[in-house]
């Protein structure tokens, strides 16, 4: 479901519009309302709603103001503007920032339900056309790595008993396995010869007419397997694009096509017709350089995954002698695509048991080893991975939790404005940022928005007190929010109950005149 946001200073309205749609049957999760502009700000600093249904013209922090603001941390944000006849003026210059949906004061039922469905179909085409949809190689390396991992869970697992649960508990930081849905294609008939020319001609296709969708390939003995988000593609054309690449085969392939609820269910379905086979290909994002053979040695996988677990005991002895076993079992391994392929799961189970979540650091290691060639040096790497992480969880008790690092990383980056949580995921974390606001306020009892508000503002203090700085455009600018000064003095009053000048006025008079 996409994610909504009211905002309007008159409460009547906003309520009236909380209530009187069915948002669900919309497809849609209304988050909340807001009475004003610096309110709807923390709000999605906290929550990324994909709509915000404003009213344009409100005290402090305006909508024109706040569409400013949430344009330069918050790209895929689509806003619907509510306007005024005498607002119009404003609503154009809203539209500079590539806001198209317009109702006029006083508006209906109907008005807003086709504006919002409007705002559904742009934000499926942006997802598709715009880099936002997968923002850096770093992301689609991680997709990679936990698909890997999630398929060698569910291979080497009995099949009574997939660990469906326990793959999306672990991995929902950092993709949704339960709320977007999948379209599955089986193309049965395809030989070995045929398989490569196919994909090369969906990779050729994708690139040129939709560069960013995320559309994964398995193959096995003569059947490939397609999967992708239902939004992006109608099965109609994708129907047609196989018949057309398909079409001078000397044996025509058969296709049956299939709606997933959502990614576990595309494991579900996909684990029994694959799991028989010794090699599973595996290409994600129909990208070659992420092509992976999936090799289904099912005791090795298991064993492999249970010491693992093992090496993160809290008893030592237990960890040490897992460690000593598992550094054993894979000496033995003579496959170098195996044990790159085993490398994967081992490191993605290693980050989430370890106290580290030091994702940039696996990623590091991953991409050397597959541009390695030689086995001992592939075995060396990981030996080193395994003991180092080993070494730090021992010697560390106490985990950092994931709200410290926030702050941490608060404290480096308050100065850039465009700091923000998504930020803090995209470029160090790697996580799912919905995932991050709960956690951060579920371990520290404030939100995101606060913190960092309040932070900015104690900064601004102490630059105010330590300095003779007096422009308060250069104090904004030094805290992170020199982009907007007249936010700057609107929180900086609320939290303080007065404004930038005064305060600094107040600090540097003589106490004889106090």
């Amino acid at each position: 479901m996409l994610k909504l946001l009211i905002v309007d200073d008159e409460r009547i309205i906003r309520e009236t519009m909380a209530t009187l749609i069915d948002w669900e049957s919309l497809g849609i999760q209304l988050i909340g309302t807001a009475k004003d502009g610096i309110e709807a700000y923390n709000i999605i600093l906290d929550e990324y709603p994909e709509i915000i249904l404003t009213d344009i013209k409100m005290p402090g922090l305006s909508g024109l103001d706040l569409i400013q603001k949430i344009s330069e941390i918050h790209q895929k944000a689509h806003f619907i503007i509510l306007s005024g006849y005498n607002e119009f003026e404003y609503a154009k210059e809203a539209m500079k920032y590539g806001v198209k949906h317009y109702i006029l004061k006083p508006c209906n039922e109907n008005q807003i339900i086709d504006s919002i469905n409007s705002v559904k179909k742009d934000y499926a085409d942006a997802m598709l056309f715009s880099p936002v949809m997968h923002q850096s190689d770093a992301h689609l390396d991680v997709y990679h790595s936990i698909m890997v991992n999630s398929l060698n869970l569910c291979l080497s697992a009995p099949p009574h008993a997939l660990p469906l649960e326990s793959i999306s508990r672990t991995f929902s930081k950092y993709f949704d396995f339960i709320h977007i849905s999948y379209e599955l294609w089986y193309l049965y008939y395809v030989t070995p010869q045929d398989y490569p020319q196919i994909l090369e001609a969906l990779q050729k296709y994708k690139f040129h007419a939709f560069p960013h969708l995320l559309m994964d390939a398995l193959y096995v003995q003569n059947t490939l397997i397609l999967y992708y988000p239902s939004f992006a593609i109608a099965p109609d054309s994708v129907a047609e694009l196989l018949h057309r690449f398909t079409d001078d085969f000397d044996v025509l392939p058969e296709f049956k096509h299939k709606t997933s609820d959502n990614l576990l269910d595309v494991l579900k379905e996909l684990i029994p017709h694959i799991r028989r086979y010794d090699t599973i290909y595996y290409t994600s994002s129909l990208n070659a350089k992420t092509a992976t053979s999936l090799n289904n040695y099912q005791n090795i996988i298991q064993e492999t995954q249970t010491l693992v677990l093992q090496v993160f005991s809290p008893d030592p002895s237990v960890g040490k002698n897992a460690l000593t076993s598992l550094l054993q079992l894979l000496s033995s391994i003579s496959s170098t695509d195996f044990l790159k392929q085993l490398s994967t799961s081992i490191m993605m189970t290693v980050v989430t048991k370890s106290r580290t979540l030091d994702i940039s650091g696996m990623r590091e290691v991953l991409l050397r080893l597959d541009t390695e060639t030689s086995l001992p040096e592939i075995k060396k790497q990981i030996k080193v991975y395994l003991e180092n992480h080993y070494l730090s969880f021992q010697s560390n008790p106490v985990s950092l939790s994931l709200s410290s690092k926030i702050k941490k990383l608060v404290q480096q980056h308050y100065c850039n404005s465009n700091l923000s949580l998504k930020w803090i995921s995209e470029n160090y974390l790697f996580m799912n940022v919905d995932y991050l606001s709960k956690k951060f306020l579920q371990e520290t009892d404030c939100k995101f928005s606060k913190y960092l508000t309040d932070y900015r503002i104690l900064k601004a203090k102490e630059f105010m007190l330590s300095s003779n700085i007096e422009s308060i455009q250069e104090i904004a600018d030094l805290v992170g929010c020199g982009n907007n000064p007249q936010y700057f003095s609107q929180i900086f009053k609320k939290a303080t109950g007065h404004t930038p000048s005064k305060y600094i006025k107040t600090l540097r008079q003589p106490l004889s005149e106090m």
